[in-house]
This record gives C-alpha cells, sequence and structure tokens, in this order.
C-alpha cells in the first residue's frame, strides 16, 4: 500500500538508480509538486525536455500504475498536515526545534513502516532463527546500527560476529557455508566494503540480508532478501539520525519476532544476561 506521502520517499530512494531523463521528472516534481497537478505527462515532458512515455515510465520505476495515480498521493500529501516538510528558520527557539525535529522523525518511523515489506521482513527472521552462523557487516553511520545489532541478537542469546575492521569482515565472510546468515546494513547501498563482505558471503552460500534506505541500490543487487527503511532527507536535518532511526527500528522488529518464536529460551537469555551485568555496575 502506498501511503500518502511515499511518494517522496520513493523518488528519494530511486534517485541515484533513475536515468538521466528521469531524474529530470524527479528533479521538476519535487520543485513544482503543485504546479504539476494541473499539467498531463505531455507538458511535464516538454518542461523537462523528455517525452510523454518517460514520464510514465518514470512512475512505474516508483511503484505506481502511472501518471495519475502519482498526482493523487501528491495530491494527498498537500492536503495532509502530517506529511509537511519540516522546515528549520534561524529565529526557532528551542522549543520549536526540538517539535520539528521530533516530528521529522516520525515522519521517518511512519515512511519506514509502510515501506517495509512483511514477507521480506518474515524470510529475513526466518533466515536469522535457523542460521548456524551470523555475521553482520556495516560501516561509518551504518556501522553504529550493525554494532546494535550484534548487541540486540546477543542480549536474547543469539550467537553473530560484527566486525569493526573491513579486512577481518572479508576474510570471515569467505568462511562462511550455506545455511550460515550475512546480514549486512548499508543506508546508501553502496558502501564498497560492505557490499564486498557480502558479495563473498554470498559467493560461499550464505542467505545475504541487507537493511538499506535507497531501492536498486547496489546492495540491493547481491543482498537474497532486501529489507528497506526511510530515505527522507533535509536540506538542514542531518540524515545520519533519521537513517539511524529507521535501522534500529527494523533491527527491533527482528529481535522481538526472535524471542516471540521460542518466547521461554530467549527471555531467560535476557535475564541470565541482566543478572551478569549487575557485576559491573555499582
Amino acid at each position: 500500500m502506498i501511503e500518502k506521502y511515499e511518494y517522496m520517499t520513493r523518488i528519494v530512494s530511486h534517485y541515484e538508480s533513475l536515468s538521466d531523463a528521469e531524474k529530470k521528472i524527479a528533479d521538476f516534481i519535487i520543485e513544482k509538486k503543485t504546479a504539476i497537478l494541473k499539467m498531463t505527462t505531455q507538458e511535464i515532458a516538454d518542461n523537462t525536455d523528455t517525452s510523454a512515455a518517460t514520464v510514465v515510465r518514470f512512475c512505474r520505476t516508483l511503484g505506481f500504475k502511472g501518471y495519475t495515480e502519482l498526482k493523487f498521493y501528491i495530491e494527498r500529501e498537500l492536503l495532509s498536515p502530517s506529511s509537511e516538510v519540516i522546515e528549520i528558520d534561524r529565529h526557532d527557539s528551542v522549543k520549536v526545534l526540538k517539535q520539528k525535529v521530533f516530528q521529522f522523525h516520525k515522519q521517518v518511523i511512519d515512511e519506514t513502516l509502510n515501506i517495509l515489506d512483511d514477507e521480506a521482513l518474515e524470510r529475513a527472521i526466518k533466515a536469522i532463527i535457523k542460521a548456524n552462523r551470523i555475521d553482520i557487516y556495516g560501516e561509518g553511520g551504518s556501522g553504529t546500527s550493525a554494532q546494535a545489532a550484534h548487541n540486540l541478537l546477543m542480549q536474547i542469546g543469539v550467537p553473530c560476529n560484527y566486525y569493526h575492521d573491513p579486512i577481518l569482515e572479508i576474510t570471515a565472510a569467505a568462511q562462511l557455508h550455506h545455511g550460515d546468515v550475512a546480514l549486512a546494513i548499508v543506508h546508501s547501498g553502496r558502501s564498497k566494503n560492505t557490499l564486498d563482505s557480502l558479495q563473498e558471503a554470498k559467493k560461499q552460500g550464505a542467505t545475504t540480508i541487507c537493511i538499506t534506505g535507497y531501492t536498486n541500490s547496489p546492495v540491493t543487487k547481491i543482498a537474497d532478501i532486501v529489507l528497506h527503511t526511510s530515505a527522507r532527507t533535509s536540506e538542514i536535518l542531518s540524515d545520519l539520525p533519521a537513517a539511524r532511526i529507521s535501522e534500529l527500528c527494523v533491527l527491533a522488529v527482528v529481535q522481538v519476532a526472535i524471542v516471540s518464536n521460542d518466547y521461554k529460551k530467549h527471555t531467560g537469555q535476557i535475564q541470565k544476561g541482566k543478572e551478569i551485568l549487575k557485576q559491573k555496575r555499582y
């Protein structure tokens, strides 16, 4: 189901994989979203030096049936306060800034909820539950989420590995086998070290899973299972917190689903972990 403001998320997440002509259309729609509601496909084509066929193809690339459906969702967004673009003014008080930042990240969570595919999520959870070994990859900003994934799984008694060094990471990937899982967290979908490790894991027969914000990015061509998160950005607000929040929400669902699969076993591990950690606290 395409929610009322998801069309912008889809443009952003597909953007890098669009053709030059389609990028012109995307840029025009982002800039002139109010005006295009009264335009035909040919008028958009004339304004972007493309063709009406390219406009229709662009709409279908985003997952819409055609231009009419795209306009329908743009119109819904314009009528919906919850989908308004969050703009920061240098004169905003701290109270106002707090409200705007929290609203922006609520939108990120809502978009991730809408675009996260239930079937792909179930496949990922089942693969992790059945895995003989689990390796987790991620670097830079996504590396913090990869480390969080490691902590979340260890917390419930699911052994896994997270490597900080890309050389160790790809060396470990080369030792995976059929029945193992390699989980890559790569928001951009383009981080070479992470992709190289995931490709090696796939070569060895492991099930490959990625959490990414960008549709049709290079990592989606490698991963057996793709879990999409929001790619919502802002000209002022950093997308680093937004990316991490959406990734952590996905990981939280995975953790809870694993616990639900064998509640007694995993809650026992959680309690055991809490008892052990008491030794490390004053």
